[in-house]
């Protein structure tokens, strides 16, 4: 699991966590909550750990021209409307990744990038597979897992 969001992402700092994983097996794919500009903490990761990944983000963050209010507005149009999905191009030409509705009728959408040796499409895919609602499974019972987490030991 790779958290980037929050309190306490290390931003602007290239820092590498060894975690002792408790099962047998670990899984194959990894998933990210935040994609850096250009080279983010999934393609970070994947490329230390020789694993694929899929960037996946709750929000976007200005890059290249692009914002959250400008890709919900794009998404809403109504050539836009019945696909739910739109490619982030920034004004460099370059393509970040696309902005999807995982969920039909869902609001906010989901900002899926490539991570390591993975395509846009077989991360899109991926994504579509695991998402129950609106934020992918592994990323959401993450979360659920480690704010159950802090609880504890905030209680201590």
């Amino acid at each position: 699991m790779v958290d980037g969001n929050g309190l306490l992402h290390p931003r602007g700092k290239s820092v590498i966590y060894s975690i002792k994983c408790p099962y047998q097996l670990s899984p194959s794919l990894y998933f990210e909550v935040f994609p850096w500009p250009g080279f983010g903490l999934a393609s970070h990761l994947g490329v230390i750990a020789n694993i694929p990944t899929i960037g996946v983000g709750k929000n976007l963050h200005h890059v290249d021209g692009l914002t959250q209010s400008g890709v919900r507005k794009l998404l809403e149009a109504e050539e836009n409307k019945a696909k739910g999905i739109i490619t982030l191009r920034g004004n460099s030409g370059f393509i970040w990744g696309v902005a999807m509705r995982s969920e039909q009728g869902s609001l906010k959408p989901v900002f899926v990038s490539v991570g390591h040796r993975v395509s846009l499409e077989t991360a899109i895919e991926i994504v579509n597979m695991t998402c129950k609602f609106r934020v992918p499974e592994p990323i959401r019972q993450a979360d659920i897992r480690s704010r159950e987490h802090l609880r504890k030991l905030k209680m201590k």
